[in-house]
């Protein structure tokens, strides 16, 4: 018996540390692998985080500059009167600049919007198709902010159907 003690021992030993290992060791490692994994991914969503912040500050920036670039082209007139005398001088030269023919131009009341003012002017007068695109280009284009709130285009002559007949109603913004 003496000389079979020290193999049971031993015996003994490695079941111990086989139990040890396969019930203590292997759910510790696998709890260890599991939390690493969740902290990698919340690190990962961090990481994105602030990834993001940089851009949304190159954003703010960017809606900034496109914010003084509109205010620039706000019309800057002391009452609204001076504002549609300005709206109705910026028209005669678009339209004089395409070749429209206006007829009649009517400055209609002005409305508080906040700190602005919109400015509307209606106007009505004919022309050819080529005239009035290219009227809408320069209003595009113009240095002022001019908003189109109604058209109508109604053609004058059936066998000329180039011809013909608009109503426009365009309103600028005014700094109150």
């Amino acid at each position: 018996m003496k000389r079979k003690m020290p193999v049971i021992l031993a015996l003994l030993a490695v079941c111990s540390l086989y139990l040890f290992y396969t019930y203590f060791l292997m759910p510790a490692a696998e709890n260890n692998r599991e939390s690493l994994a969740e902290q990698y991914k919340t690190l990962q969503r961090y990481q994105r985080l602030v990834k993001g912040a940089g851009t949304t500050e190159a954003e703010v920036n960017a809606l900034i500059s496109e914010t003084k670039s509109v205010e620039k082209r706000l019309m800057d007139e002391k009452s609204d009167f001076l504002a549609s005398a300005r709206m109705q001088r910026e028209i005669s030269d678009l339209t004089g600049k395409t070749g429209l023919n206006v007829a009649t131009v009517r400055p209609l009341n002005a409305v508080k919007v906040n700190n602005f003012s919109v400015i509307p002017i209606y106007f009505e007068g004919n022309g050819n198709i080529k005239q009035v695109s290219e009227f809408l280009k320069l209003v595009e284009a113009n240095s002022l902010l001019l908003k189109i709130e109604k058209l109508s285009l109604n053609i004058t002559n059936m066998q000329q159907p180039e011809d013909l007949r608009f109503k426009i109603q365009i309103a600028g913004l005014n700094r109150a």
